[in-house]
């Protein structure tokens, strides 16, 4: 399955569910004479996320002993490290990887914390990571997070 969001981070319950994030954000670059000059850069990408199986990208770290450690589960800490690719499917070109941190943050496992870096290692943006961070409504097919930060051709980035 394969979810159009504007700028999305989604953490599926299932594992091989497809997420699209759509990036709009501005990033800042200094000029040689030192003036700013704001570029906008709008791209689609894909966000393959896998919560089982032999493949499992996300997985739990640190939970409350006795309890299950799942998505749902209050203070349950996840780590991932997923693929992004221009298109939905697997055989897309690579862009790159989602590699960061979720945790239930409500009593009852529907909001999450979500912070993340899209670390680029395609050839236009190699070695340029964007930051993000927000709340996620797990129950919700899209959602939107604030970019905080940029590296390399993204420094400085903002935007949602």
């Amino acid at each position: 399955m394969a979810t159009k969001a504007k700028f999305s981070l989604v953490f599926p319950v299932s594992s091989a569910i497809f997420l699209v994030m759509l990036l709009k954000f501005a990033s800042t670059i200094l000029a040689a004479d030192d003036k700013v000059v704001i570029k906008e850069t709008k791209m689609t990408v894909y966000l393959h996320d896998y919560a089982g199986g032999p493949n499992a990208t996300s997985l739990p770290m640190v939970g409350f002993p006795g309890n299950l450690w799942s998505l749902t589960q209050f203070g349950t800490l996840f780590v991932s490290d997923d693929l992004i690719t221009q298109g939905p499917e697997l055989t897309s070109p690579m862009l790159g990887r989602g590699q960061g941190i979720y945790m239930p943050m409500s009593l009852d496992g529907v909001n999450a914390y979500v912070s993340f870096s899209l670390v680029f290692t395609n050839k236009a943006y190699n070695g340029s990571t964007i930051q993000v961070q927000g709340n996620s409504n797990q129950l919700l097919a899209v959602s939107e997070y604030g970019v905080v930060s940029g590296t390399g051709k993204f420094r400085y980035a903002t935007g949602m």
